[in-house]
């Protein structure tokens, strides 16, 4: 038995004072009407209403069940149209897991715009590197980095990011700079820890189809790309993080992209988010909002990254 649909039909019939008048209203079958409403008592272990070929009227338990008949209708309609609204006007609490750097660089300056633009939302922002699960977090949406393996998660991919090897001025100053991936070994590097494979990240480096790849020398490794873009700008030694990280500190100076002829990886950015019948409005406008954020990344003709 259809429970609420049950419920809906004893309101109605209450309401119209008949069941062929509820039946009319309802567009059933006189038949059907008086099956479910039979059932509901039968379910309930109580008669509801007391008929008689010429009137019909509440019991006492029929009273109280129909005042909290009319209740949980209403909560119900309540709950469906504010979903309703949801998928057209992005409103309520929006849960995002975020990157560290890119939270911190781009989408915490920018979170006065993004509420100004969506008022009826809030917002609780995540900062980490490593991959939670979102539906265990109750997490709306998240940026990840490279190929979505998740089979429950929906993919927007939003800004392709290419790894960049850098130095502050005073580091080359010092010890000079490398003129192929062949001479890192020479130089200090630091070396990224990744949370998520708890192994050091190699550089990856492509010239007219040669490839060559640097394993840092493991004295110096850190599991942040914060940390290391600090540890770069005092001096401490060479860096390979993605763009994102490094923008900032590229277009102001203080760090300076070395070996500019050889091409490294390019990592898609996407907004994910769990697979749902319906995508939420708030999610949409996440997406777009972060998508707006980023335009394609450009190259020079060398098949180097201008810093962004």
């Amino acid at each position: 038995m259809d429970r609420l649909l049950a419920m809906e039909v004893f309101a109605s019939v209450v309401e119209a004072g008949s069941f062929s008048q509820a039946a009319r209203r309802l567009k059933l079958s006189n038949a059907n009407v008086s099956t479910l409403v039979r059932n509901l008592e039968d379910h309930l272990g109580v008669r509801l209403l007391n008929r008689t070929t010429r009137r019909m009227h509440l019991t006492d338990d029929g009273t109280a069940y129909y005042e909290r008949c009319r209740r949980i209708l209403a909560d119900v309609e309540e709950t469906e149209s504010a979903l309703a609204r949801s998928r057209t006007q992005p409103e309520g609490m929006l849960r995002v897991d975020l990157p560290t750097a890119f939270a911190r660089l781009y989408f915490i300056p920018a979170l006065p715009q993004f509420l100004d633009q969506y008022p009826d939302l809030r917002i609780t922002v995540t900062m980490t590197d490593r991959r939670s699960d979102l539906i265990e977090t109750g997490v709306d949406a998240a940026l990840r980095t490279g190929v979505l393996e998740d089979s429950t998660l929906v993919a927007r991919r939003v800004y392709d990011a290419r790894y960049v090897a850098c130095a502050s001025p005073d580091f080359i100053a010092r010890y000079g700079e490398p003129a192929s991936p062949h001479d890192l070994s020479r130089f200090r590097c630091l070396g990224f820890h990744s949370p998520n494979t708890e192994q050091v990240s190699p550089w990856r480096f492509e010239q007219n189809g040669t490839q060559y790849v640097h394993e840092p020398d493991g004295r110096i490794n850190i599991n942040s790309a914060d940390a290391l873009v600090e540890a770069a700008l005092y001096g401490e030694g060479i860096i390979y993080l993605l763009d994102v990280s490094l923008s900032r500190a590229l277009t102001a100076g203080h760090l300076k992209a070395l070996l500019p002829d050889w091409k490294t990886p390019v990592i898609p950015w996407s907004v994910v988010y769990p697979q749902t019948r319906h995508l939420s409005a708030k999610v949409r406008a996440f997406a777009d909002f972060v998508a707006g954020m980023f335009p394609l990344p450009a190259h020079d003709a060398g098949g180097g990254r201008k810093a962004a």
